[in-house]
């Protein structure tokens, strides 16, 4: 197997466990596209027909991916597995659906958020609103917002079960 075909296997296995079946125009909201490695963040974001491998927040590897159905075997720990990921450029009203989608949860995510004493505090008790939301990542149980508020970037987590801010972390 050479190496480009390494690399895609490798690829869409990473889309596989982080649950990045669709990619559109726009990158995928709401699902999980973050791994940890070795201490490394890896994310995958589709943009396009195009696939953009980020390690630590800076892209490393930008992959063509036409729409079509790809079959991919991954083996671990001595098993193998057949897969199949189907890549779909999303339509404009599939788009629009999406975006309303998003809006949705983030407002519901910015609510939650909003009636946190320690968000309250360093908003001034304005809450934080839409457009200082830069990034949201979901991770089933819990997202992970970051948000600019006064020139400054800060991490929040949050447990979707509880409807409670996890922590607030400023992020340099």
């Amino acid at each position: 197997m050479n190496g480009e075909m390494k690399n895609r296997l490798a690829l869409l296995s990473i889309l596989l466990v982080t649950g990045l079946v669709t990619a559109g125009i726009a990158t995928v909201s709401g699902a999980s596209n973050s791994l940890k490695f070795a201490g490394k963040e890896v994310k995958v974001v589709a943009m396009g027909e195009r696939l953009k491998i980020y390690e630590n927040g800076k892209v490393v590897k930008e992959i063509p991916m036409p729409e079509g159905e790809y079959n991919f075997t991954v083996e671990a720990a001595g098993h193998k597995l057949q897969h199949k990921i189907t890549i779909h450029k999303m339509t404009e009203e599939e788009i629009k659906e999406a975006k309303a989608e998003h809006e949705k949860m983030m407002n519901k995510w910015l609510e939650i958020a909003n009636k946190d004493s320690r968000i309250q505090e360093l908003t001034n008790g304005e809450g934080i609103q839409p457009k200082d939301a830069v990034w949201a990542e979901s991770y089933g149980d819990e997202v992970i917002l970051t948000v600019k508020v006064e020139g400054e970037y800060y991490k929040i987590t949050i447990d979707l079960n509880s409807e409670k801010v996890k922590s607030v972390e400023e992020v340099k």
